[in-house]
Parts: C-alpha cells; structure tokens; sequence
C-alpha cells in the first residue's frame, strides 16, 4: 500500500501542471495540444485455490498501468476547416500506438458539417476513454465491454461502433445534433476489455452505418446529454467470410449532471445473425447501467450499476446456455477534484456472473485507484 501511495503521489503531483493546455500558433492557424492520461492500481484477490471439481479458480490481479494514455492536435485553418489528430498509446509490455480520430470537418454552413477521415462513431455516451468525466469511476459500463461469462457462454460479445474511417454528416441546431455516418470499419479502435480500458484491442468489422439523434443543453439547474442511435454493420467476429455476420443494434440513454449531483442511465440491443456457424438462428444481447452520484464542493460519490443479458437463445438452442446467459455488476466510488483536469478516485466494483447449476464461480470483486489527467 505505501508504494501504491507513492507512485499516485507522484503521478498527481505531475499531473498538475500538464493539465493546462496549450495553444500554439501555426502557419495555418492556432493549434491546441492536449493529452488524456489514465494510470490505475488493479487488486483482485486470487479465490478457489486448490479448487474442488465444482469450483471455478481465480488467479486474481494485482496491477499498476497507465490504460488510457492519448495525444492529441485540433485546429482551425481558416474560418470553415476544422481538423483533429488522436493517437492512443498502450504501454504495456509491448507498448504499442492506435490512431482513434484523424479527421477534417469542413463547415458547409455554421450548422452543418461533413466530416472526412477516422472519427468517433456517435452511440453510447459512455463509449468514450474519459474515465472520470463521464463514467465517474475506474471501469466502463459492462455493456461495453461484455464480462466473465462473456467467455463462458461461448458466444462472442459484441462491442458498439466506437472510432471508424469513413463519412459524417453532422448536423446541429439550438443544442439538437443529428449525425449520420457510414464507415469501412476495419479497425473497431476503442473496444474497452472486461476489467480494464484497452484502446489497442482490434475488432474487424466491415462497412457499416450509423444514425443518431441526440441532445446537449442546459435543463433546469445543469447540463443533459441524450441520444438514440441505430446502427448496421458486417463483421468478422463470427469468423472471416463466408462465416462474417450482419450485425444491427440499437440504443438510448441520457446523462444529466447539476452542480451538486448527476445521474444517468444507457441501454443497448444488439443482434447479430450468423451465416455458417452454431445455429440458424440469430443472437440478441442487451445491456444497460444506471449511474448517480453527489457532489460536495471537491468530492464526488458515486455509484452505478450494470447488468448484461449475453443472449435471447433456448437451451435448445445451445446446451446451458440459459443458465450463464446473464451478469450484474455494482460498484460504489469516491473522488477527489484536484482541478478541472485532473481527478483521483477510489472505486470497489463487484461482479456477480450468473453461475451454471452445480458450478461454484470465484468471489469477484476489484478494488481500483485511478488517477485520471484530461484537457482533450
């Protein structure tokens, strides 16, 4: 504990004066450089050790990594021309760089953009690296990201349409923002990992396309942000052809935040219809999670939870499938506001996966520390 201590002293005290941003002056215009950094502290306790023929092992983890380490350039070049550069870099033990936006928008009239290159895909609110700033604790929604019995079930877990090469047309007016984008979708980007935030993860997905509507204004004493989107896609994550599969989903949510509290609610449906592989039938998962949270001059309290259903199909389907089908999660958070840029939190997170008859899952549970620095 009293090294963990010390490197989130350390990495606090740093994190402060980069969390001003700067601004310099290129030949085409001002040029904004900012920088999103999230370094965490991982404990799981290992359970099941030496386990009986019914029990599950858990080796447990107990790690410190900086998950969520982005660089990015934005500018103007001229009144009409905005473009944006962001690259993510993992530094785990085989560091490695993923480009998440690299995009020109050219503003046809002061309320209508089109937006060329790679880009954000408009879904989930949440569906975004910044920890702190919207999720509010160390560990994204598990709609995002599918958890233990993702893997225990034997079906793949879907991500959403996160950053994408392709063509928006965004359109704005009086807070109302209507966007639709098609994509080659080659590269998922962000696909964030059950139990961490990995920006380097692939998923290969074909040509898609997404609609969204959404909201983003002052409601009575704070600030709303709402959406519905819908989405349709290829994707490789049955197999390559001619085992790919045609994906379509769907969801809404909304995220209000006041000056002393917040609260926020998102749900996702998502079918996938394989061609050649575990059945003729196609797949329905859905998630969602309810968050709120207070706030007492510096500090925030938060708590969220999340539930999962992995699939709508029958035990004759696939056999047991409805028994591991299904998993929530909760967890309950404190932060610590050292400035606009810069938040320390502490989280506990549980995980309750629907257990098999006659199975006896590991006790999961994650206590996290996160120090989170963003002026993007």
């Amino acid at each position: 504990m009293k090294k963990l201590m010390t490197i989130l002293a350390v990495l606090t005290i740093l994190a402060i004066p980069v969390g001003l941003y700067a601004q310099v002056e290129a030949g085409a215009g001002p040029v904004k450089i900012g920088v999103h950094i999230d370094a965490a502290y991982r404990y799981s306790p290992e359970d099941n050790k030496d386990p009986d023929p019914d029990e599950v092992y858990w080796p447990g983890y107990d790690t410190i990594n900086a998950e969520n380490v982005i660089l990015g350039l934005s500018g103007k070049v001229g009144d009409k021309v905005l473009w944006k550069i962001n690259e993510a870099f993992d530094l785990g033990t085989v560091p490695t760089a993923t480009l998440l936006d690299a995009n020109v928008e050219w503003m046809v009239i002061d309320q209508l953009g089109l937006i060329v290159g790679r880009q954000l895909v408009p879904t989930a609110l949440a569906n975004v690296p910044h920890m702190n700033k919207v999720h509010h604790l160390a560990t994204v929604p598990l709609m995002l990201t599918g958890g233990y019995n993702a893997m225990a079930s034997g079906l793949p877990y879907i991500p959403l349409p996160t950053y994408q090469t392709g063509l928006g047309i965004d359109v704005n007016f009086s807070g109302v923002n209507l966007n639709y984008t098609i994509y080659n979708g080659e590269l998922a980007g962000l696909a964030p990992m059950p139990g961490g935030n990995d920006l380097a993860t692939e998923n290969d997905k074909s040509k898609g396309g997404n609609i969204a509507i959404g909201y983003n204004g002052e409601v009575g004493p704070g600030k709303l942000a709402a959406r519905a989107y819908y989405f349709s896609e290829e994707s490789d994550i049955a197999g390559p052809e001619p085992d790919s599969s045609d994906v379509t989903g769907w969801g809404l949510g909304a995220l209000y935040n006041a000056d002393n509290f917040f609260v926020g609610a998102e749900y996702s449906n998502i079918t996938w219809d394989p061609t050649d592989t575990l059945m003729d039938k196609s797949n329905t998962q859905q998630g969602m999670y309810v968050l709120a949270g207070g706030r007492f001059s510096s500090i925030e309290v938060v708590g969220r939870y999340d539930w999962v259903d992995y699939s709508d199909l029958s035990d004759d389907d696939i056999a047991g499938i409805e028994d591991i089908d299904t998993e929530y999660w909760w967890a309950l958070g404190v932060n610590y506001l050292i400035n606009d840029n810069t938040t320390i939190g502490i989280n506990y997170l549980s995980k309750n996966p629907e257990e098999p008859d006659g199975v006896s899952y590991p006790n999961l549970w994650e206590l996290a520390v996160n120090v989170e620095l963003n002026t993007l």
